[in-house]
């Protein structure tokens, strides 16, 4: 067997390694984290923060990254379902 990092031996005999967690954050964390995302303005300053920091946590940054992810799907989809409208009222209207 080999370590997956190293790639050197590892001996039969060698003790199972703990596996190492980062910070869990608690309810109330999450609960203001979400509370700071209905503010106008500040929701999209704190996602691209915690998305491009190295001083928050793996969680949050990922949790971030993923917002915004979805952010930018929506908008797409919005813009879409925007020109099908726009062509829909054209056709109807002759404008």
């Amino acid at each position: 067997m080999q370590c997956p990092k190293c790639g050197n031996d590892i001996p039969v005999t060698a003790e199972p390694c703990e596996v190492q967690q980062g910070k869990v954050y608690s309810v109330l964390h999450w609960f203001g984290t979400l509370l700071l995302m209905f503010i106008p303005v500040v929701n999209i300053v704190l996602l691209f923060v915690w998305a491009f920091s190295n001083k928050v946590s793996k969680n949050k940054k990922n949790w971030a990254i993923a917002s915004l992810f979805i952010a930018v799907i929506i908008i797409i989809i919005l813009i879409i379902l925007y020109a099908m409208l726009v062509a829909m009222f054209n056709r109807i209207f002759g404008g």
